[in-house]
């Protein structure tokens, strides 16, 4: 096999030129390039034509070419030239998911979103015949405006190898571990990717809950679900990525709350994933994972029996208090004194003194303090669509306020129809089921591609009670 003979300056097919090489891995270049006809800069792969793998890249590029999702970075062109097969791709400004990471894990809420977005993306893809089969954090990158785009379908597979068996679990699996790694900074697969290896527990990989407290219940099940350990949560396993968006966008698992509703920490940014930036990481560093020990079969059977004593010895004692309450007290001198009550003490007219009655202006009546009551206030919801002009199937952050805050109300998001009636958003692909925070705050996100003016509004009821937001409107162009 020969050498790369791919430099910087080199021009191929006539219009894109090579320019700076951003990696090498397993003698396979990857390069920033300029597309000298539509003046826009581009990814270039480049291997040369006798290796091996050749003829598998072209054929898998042409393939990952199909997909219509815009979610994946988008495969421009692909072809071969003397001594080498190059393979053009999107370009977009952003980070990877490994660079993003290195900062800490993401709040559990972006990590939903994050995963959600993976998850869609595959299954769409898997509808189309298509499969990644090598998802790892540098193939999720997070562009500057926090759009989530896959790279490498297909393509990653061909050039590193496949992951063994049926391709929907292989990437039901890959999202579960891009969704662990996000949630608790650590691979669950042994050390890889710049993160450190998941801590085991009796001889099982952790549950990020166990990793990181707080983490949803959830996030935990949908990852266990993915990973193997559908059995701790006695449900069945997620086999392709369609099931993992299902499980990630209902926010349901068994009847469980929606996964932003069940988040502890609302006091980051809403699920859309990087929407503001915060330094070069895109995310402030998350607080750092604790260390989780590991524990033996006999260290626990060693807990459990002292457990078992203390808490006999507290009811032992509890039970004799207990006892002692009804027959009486116990004397200075160890014996038993008898309860008794005290006798009456009659009282005449003339030791009684006379009550002093209030005067009548400081005793308010009970129409006066009716009237000083302040009046409830009714609830209203408000609601902001950001931003209100997108490209179909972009994500819109939908971000609003009850007041008076009410703990725990479910909302349903609903989208005006072209005659003007409403329609209930679940039934459309993107959609996050919105429950509100303490504080009376809520966030959720939607998708469409249908272009023109669309409207969304949210409605709850409170105290049997329906209330309706104020319409937002957002523009597809």
């Amino acid at each position: 096999m020969t050498a790369q003979a791919v430099r910087p300056g080199r021009l191929l097919a006539g219009r894109y030129r090579v320019e700076d090489l951003l990696d090498e891995v397993d003698g396979v270049r990857s390069w920033r390039g300029v597309d000298e006809v539509l003046r826009r800069a581009v990814f270039v792969h480049t291997l040369p034509t006798d290796d091996p793998r050749a003829t598998a890249l072209t054929q898998a590029a042409q393939v990952a070419s199909q997909v219509g999702d815009t979610r994946f970075l988008q495969v421009l062109d692909v072809d071969s030239e003397e001594d080498t097969v190059y393979v053009i791709r999107e370009w977009i400004t952003g980070q990877n998911l490994k660079v993003v990471l290195a900062a800490g894990p993401l709040p559990p809420d972006q990590a939903a979103a994050l995963g959600g977005e993976v998850a869609e993306a595959l299954a769409s893809a898997h509808q189309q015949g298509l499969t990644h089969l090598r998802l790892e954090p540098s193939s999720v990158v997070i562009s500057d405006d926090g759009t989530v785009k896959v790279a490498g379908l297909a393509i990653e597979a061909a050039l590193h190898g496949a992951e063994e068996g049926d391709p929907g679990q292989a990437d039901a699996a890959g999202i579960g571990r891009i969704l662990y790694a996000a949630l608790t900074g650590r691979w669950p697969d042994g050390d890889g990717y710049g993160l450190p290896a998941a801590p085991r527990i009796d001889g099982r990989i952790a549950s990020p809950r166990q990793v990181r407290p707080g983490v949803p219940r959830v996030l935990d099940e949908v990852v266990d679900r993915t990973l193997g350990n559908s059995e701790r949560h006695n449900t069945r396993p997620l086999r392709n990525p369609a099931e993992v968006a299902d499980a990630l966008n209902s926010g349901t698992t068994s009847g469980r709350a929606s996964v932003v509703g069940e988040t502890a920490d609302t006091t980051g940014p809403p699920p859309a994933v990087l929407r503001e930036q915060t330094g070069p990481g895109l995310l402030s560093a998350a607080a750092a994972v604790p260390p989780v020990a590991e524990r033996s079969p006999g260290s626990q059977v060693a807990a459990r029996v002292v457990g078992v004593f203390v808490a006999a010895t507290f009811l032992g004692v509890a039970a004799w208090l207990g006892w002692q309450g009804v027959f009486g007290g116990v004397s200075d001198d160890g014996g038993t004194v008898a309860v008794t009550s005290p006798e009456p003490v009659e009282t005449t007219a003339a030791d009684e003194e006379p009550t002093p009655t209030p005067a009548t202006e400081s005793t308010p009546t009970v129409e006066e303090s009716e009237e000083a009551e302040e009046e409830p206030q009714e609830p209203e919801i408000s609601l902001n669509a950001e931003p209100t002009s997108v490209a179909p199937s972009q994500r819109i952050t939908l971000t609003g306020q009850i007041e008076p805050a009410e703990d725990g109300v479910e909302l349903r998001v609903e989208r005006r129809l072209n005659d003007g009636e409403w329609q209930s958003f679940p039934d459309d692909p993107g959609q996050i089921t919105t429950r509100t925070r303490g504080d009376g705050g809520f966030s959720t996100w939607v998708q469409t591609s249908r272009q023109g003016e669309n409207g969304w509004r949210l409605v709850g009821t409170i105290d049997d009670e329906e209330i309706t937001s104020e319409v937002a409107t957002v523009t597809i162009e």
